[in-house]
């Protein structure tokens, strides 16, 4: 693909936000004032503009906690944001080892069909109950993000490595 292709994609996509490769906590402390003025400016509300910062720190978390690709204090992956036609779309793409899809298809799939009340008392649950084994954080970041979603997509792409791909949208009220 050429640079201008990339951009035009870019362009259509809406994305105003993309990065590809090493992300550290470094990283993501150096993006996170960058990403939360562009969202102020694209949005009046602030609780969108919370749940869409939120958002994205957690899909950064877990390419800097989980990738299969490491480096140094961190992970490999991509993090976008794209303004929807309704809202925005926050996106990560994550290499990962297969062993770890099963387990996470199906905790995605049970978040995924969970209401407001359900994702509350699972929230609620892991924090009594701590973090699941091998977690590197305190297991809250997907049912997080699934609480701050009006919509979230995941899918698990092979090609020459099995990347994990995770959508989240929010969504303006509207007017």
């Amino acid at each position: 693909m050429e640079s201008q292709d990339f951009h035009k994609l870019l362009e259509q996509r809406r994305t105003f936000f993309c990065y590809s490769g090493l992300l550290s906590e470094d990283v993501l402390s150096t993006f996170s004032s960058i990403v939360r003025e562009q969202v102020n400016e694209m949005e009046d509300d602030a609780e969108i503009t919370k749940r869409v910062f939120g958002i994205f720190v957690e899909q950064a978390q877990n390419v800097i906690r989980y990738s299969k690709e490491r480096i140094a204090t961190g992970g490999t992956g991509t993090v976008a944001i794209s303004r929807a036609e309704d809202g925005f779309l926050v996106e990560a793409i994550n290499p990962m080892d297969e062993q770890n899809v099963v387990d996470l298809r199906q905790n995605l799939a049970e978040l995924k069909a969970m209401d407001s009340k359900e994702l509350r008392r699972a929230y609620k649950q892991r924090l009594r109950d701590g973090p699941p084994e091998g977690s590197k954080g305190a297991g809250l970041g997907f049912i997080e993000m699934a609480r701050k979603a009006d919509r979230f997509e995941f899918d698990f792409v092979g090609s020459t490595e099995l990347l994990f791909v995770f959508k989240v949208w929010i969504k303006e009220v509207s007017s």
